[in-house]
């Protein structure tokens, strides 16, 4: 059984992507907060089929995988991300003996091209486009654990569609979370974890 430690432990051990595109707001969720989510999460990923859209190199999609999912997609408009995530998946499935490369499937799509339909949604979108990405999920999903950068118009606008889907909105936590600045430097800001369920 795989504890929330003992899964922010391998998925620090995945690669990361080693020239991000800042037009894609490539940054990666930390190992722990994404354990956190993951754990959140884990009653509704068990046996069911899993959506990571901008998946990038595959933290939320092998986490699924590890917590029971059935079939887990990810789907991300970069093909170099897609192949790290392929050979995360490998690594995962090697130190595990889990079959990750059975259970993950890594797409070539722009999300906002996705017309098929799964029960569960979890995802962490570019901050910018972050409510198109919430708007596909409700479209495809029953279920959706999204991250944002914390922010009352981003809350209002997620709440604003969750009406308009008729979903309800379970709840919402909030992370700490630190990405690369200049010359070596973080900067810092609060996301929120949003959960909606139709």
């Amino acid at each position: 059984m795989i504890t929330e430690y003992k899964l922010a432990t391998i998925l620090s051990k995945l690669e990361e992507h080693p020239n991000p595109k800042y037009t894609l707001e490539q940054y990666s969720i930390t190992p722990s907060i994404a354990a956190r989510v993951l754990f959140l999460a884990k009653n509704d990923l068990k046996n069911r089929i899993v959506y990571d859209l901008g998946c990038g190199t595959g933290r939320l999609a092998i986490g699924a995988a590890l917590l029971g999912a059935k079939i887990s997609f990810g789907i991300d408009i970069d093909v170099d991300a897609l192949e790290i995530a392929e050979k995360n998946s490998k690594y995962v499935e090697e130190v595990t003996g889990i079959p990750i490369t059975k259970i993950c499937r890594w797409i070539n799509l722009d999300v906002m091209k996705l017309n098929t339909k799964t029960d569960v949604v979890i995802q962490f979108p570019p901050f910018e486009t972050g409510d198109l990405f919430f708007k596909k999920a409700l479209e495809v999903s029953n279920i959706v654990y999204s991250i944002h950068k914390s922010s009352e118009a981003m809350e209002i606008r997620l709440k604003e569609l969750c009406k308009e889907y008729k979903f309800r909105l379970v709840g919402i936590k909030k992370f700490e979370y630190k990405i690369p600045w200049k010359e070596g430097k973080k900067i810092g800001f609060e996301i929120m974890l949003v959960v909606a369920k139709s």
